[in-house]
Formats: C-alpha cells, structure tokens, sequence
C-alpha cells in the first residue's frame, strides 16, 4: 500500500542521487539528506549531457536503459493488444453490445461512402446517372440484385433503429446497464436482419 509506495519512491531517489554522482557519509539521515541534496540538483548537474540523443549522447543509459531496448520494444503487443504474440488468437472476448457498438461505426462509413458514390455518380452523370446505373446492374446481373440490395440496405437499417436507441440512452439514460445493452444489442442484430431481408425481396 502506502508503505510499500514510500519505499519504492525512497528507493527511486536514491538511485537517481548515485546516478548523479552522490555518495552518503553515513548512516541514518545525514546520508540521507546528503542524496536527497544531490537529487534536487540533478537536473543541473547529476544527468549527463545530451542525455536523450542517441547519436551524440548515452541515451538513458544511466537510467538503466538495456541496450536491446529496441529488440524488446519491438516484440511487445500493440496497444490495445486485441491479438496475441501469435498474431492470429485474441486476448479479449468480444460481447454483443462490442459487436453491436463495433457494427454501429462499420455502418455509418458505410453509409457515407455510399452517399459519397452516388452523389459523385449524378454530379458527374447528370441526375439520371445513378437510376441508369441501377437498371444497368440489375439486367446485367439479376442474381447479384437481392445480396446487393441487402448490402447497401443493412447499414441503412442499423444505423437508423441504433440511432433510435441512442437517442432512448441520451434522453432517458434507461437501458444502459450491461443486460439492458445486451439484449438491445441482440434485438438490433434481430431487427435489422429482419427489416433487411424484407427490404431486399421487395421489388420496385
């Protein structure tokens, strides 16, 4: 606890006072107050010059720096490190309301690279552009119609029923906790598949 902080911290400075060339005269606290002397100066006279630099300094050597710190900071996870040393298994388990929060962000850049071709489509095209490309696609490839209907319609569907949600969590602060979210979670997975399949069978 505290003791064990107080220790660790007493510790530190005295390290630093030997780094910084102080030696005690003798037990008890004059010994300590000679280091404690030297570490109030340490930044005039007890770190070496260029301390940082690696090229025209000792780095942080004297702070006991390995010298293969880079080899091992090279080995060390990524931050957050979702995957393991092995780079394929995860560390953490993803729950539905990750998934769904997860699926809520996918959606919306969909959404907006959606928005992003079609406009780009009709401003270079003429307000025909996209409807011609449309029927163009559907004849060309009419079993390819009710996936992609489905692709372009479940972003549209999610986005819209989980920004309902969230204006319920903004507004009323209800259905926060973790079951609460947790079942949203799956009825907005649900409800979305749903609405989607019906959207992609209907026919124009």
């Amino acid at each position: 606890g505290a003791m064990q902080h107080a220790r660790n911290s007493t510790g530190a400075l005295a390290r630093a006072a030997l780094a910084a060339g102080a030696r005690p005269t003798g037990a008890g606290p004059a010994g300590t107050d000679a280091m404690l002397a030297a570490v109030r100066g340490i930044g005039q006279v007890g770190v070496p010059e260029n301390y940082g630099q690696v090229k025209d300094g000792p780095g942080t050597k004297f702070l006991g720096t390995p010298a293969n710190h880079r080899e091992l900071m090279e080995k060390r996870p990524l931050s957050p490190d979702v995957f393991d040393i092995d780079g394929s298994s995860t560390h953490y388990k993803f729950p539905v309301v990750a998934l769904s929060s997860i699926t809520n962000r996918v959606t919306g850049c969909v959404l907006s690279g959606a928005v992003a071709f079609g406009g780009t489509l009709a401003a270079v095209g003429g307000p025909e552009a996209l409807p011609a490309f449309i029927e163009g696609f559907k004849s060309t490839a009419p079993f390819l119609v009710f996936p992609a209907k489905a692709l372009v319609g479940f972003p549209f569907v999610y986005h819209t029923l989980g920004g309902f949600r969230h204006i319920v969590w903004d507004k009323t602060t209800n259905g926060i906790d973790n079951a609460s979210a947790k079942a949203s979670s799956i009825g907005l997975f649900a409800a979305s598949g749903a609405v989607t399949a019906a959207l992609a069978s209907y026919t124009f």
